[in-house]
């Protein structure tokens, strides 16, 4: 329903879609083209198996006669720039691994710059097809959105936010580290940088957000102090004192 092979016989006047296919199981029709010309395309949603892909078989035929294809026969998708031919990154390759194609990923800001890698001669086309209304193969979440979704605003997102001031809570007795006294409240809000750095930039994974700047702030509070509680009279026990924590 979501992943599939999509195979069209393109003339001048016309395009013909042939397939769908999906799966391993299934023993594929013979496909004779008239124009010398087809354009096969392996189209996925969001989730991915562990290595999808597909192979072509293929054999050059002489007036329309059938011959065997040959299984040595098979390549990956290939282009051609001013007569030099080079192997493009594919979805068979098996020297492009997640990891490598998720490297390659991060270097680009923006949807048009990553397909212009990956595909400098169809980018446009490309860009287009992704916001095509294709709902076999679109996510759940596509048939809700009343206009589409803005995938270089997203990922701006995660750099500008990633690392940024954000509402902490904490126990000032253990920040304060006082274990003679009680405060109310307990706790306090302050604002401190959290998350980790931009998903997609250097070790990403691993670091974590440090103030570049602290200042320390004033915070007005009842402090309590063990002891003998009077209830009349204000008790020796208890004040109202200021106390600083860092932001």
């Amino acid at each position: 329903r979501y992943d599939f092979v999509e195979v069209e016989d393109i003339s001048e006047t016309s395009t013909v879609i042939r397939g769908w296919w999906c799966g391993h199981k299934e023993v594929l029709p013979r496909i004779t083209s008239r124009t010398n010309q087809i354009k096969i395309t392996f189209k996925s949603d969001d989730y991915f198996v562990s290595k999808p892909g597909f192979k072509i078989y293929y054999s050059f035929v002489e007036d329309f006669q059938p011959a065997a294809a040959s299984e040595t026969n098979w390549e990956s998708v290939t282009s051609s720039i001013s007569g030099v031919s080079y192997h493009s990154p594919s979805v068979t390759d098996p020297t492009l691994t997640a990891d490598a194609l998720d490297k390659t990923i991060a270097e680009f800001d923006t949807v048009e710059d990553l397909l212009k890698h990956f595909n400098p001669e169809s980018w446009q086309e490309d860009l287009e097809n992704l916001y095509l209304d294709t709902p076999r193969y679109r996510g759940r979440s596509y048939h809700d959105q009343k206009s589409k979704v803005d995938l270089d605003r997203l990922n701006e997102d995660v750099r500008r936010y990633s690392c940024t001031p954000r509402n902490y809570s904490v126990n000032l007795r253990e920040e304060l580290k006082l274990t003679s006294v009680v405060f109310f409240p307990r706790c306090l809000l302050v604002q401190r940088c959290g998350g980790n750095c931009g998903c997609g930039t250097a070790n990403w994974k691993s670091c974590t957000c440090n103030s570049g700047k602290t200042v320390k702030k004033y915070h007005e509070v009842l402090k309590f102090e063990p002891g003998h509680f009077r209830r009349r009279g204000r008790a020796k026990t208890m004040a109202l004192v200021d106390i600083q924590l860092d932001h």
